[in-house]
């Protein structure tokens, strides 16, 4: 990735780095150009830029890690926006909705953050 690039996406990088130093003892491997950490437990996955974190479940599944890698790929479109367009809407949808998700039988991957980062990797198993 080139310095400039590397700059503009310069927020979700030094996190993604960060949790990566955090972490560094924990399980790991590569997904195309992110490193995948396996974070223990049972709580799903989230992506930092080239960094993606799962679960113990979501490590070597390759849909999900698919689904993650589009989140890779809306960083990259949307460099420092990705956090106030991606990042806390999705913090939302994920911590405040499951409630009304339930009720509604309405899919965690139908809100356009899951949905863009389906179609962005061809994920179409999630729905």
């Amino acid at each position: 990735m080139s310095q400039f690039l590397w700059f503009l996406e310069f927020p979700q990088n030094v996190v993604g780095l960060l949790l990566r130093m955090a972490f560094r003892q924990k399980p790991r491997l590569r997904f195309r150009d992110a490193v995948v950490v396996n974070l223990g437990g049972s709580w799903g996955a989230f992506t930092v830029c080239d960094s993606i974190f799962t679960d113990e479940t979501y490590f070597r599944d390759d849909t999900i890690l698919r689904h993650e890698y589009g989140h890779r790929m809306q960083s990259q479109r949307l460099l420092i926006f990705y956090l106030f367009v991606i990042v806390i809407p999705s913090l939302v949808w994920a911590g405040c909705f499951e409630g009304y998700r339930q009720k509604h039988q309405v899919s965690y991957y139908s809100f356009y953050t899951e949905a863009w980062a389906n179609k962005l990797d061809h994920v179409t198993d999630l729905k």
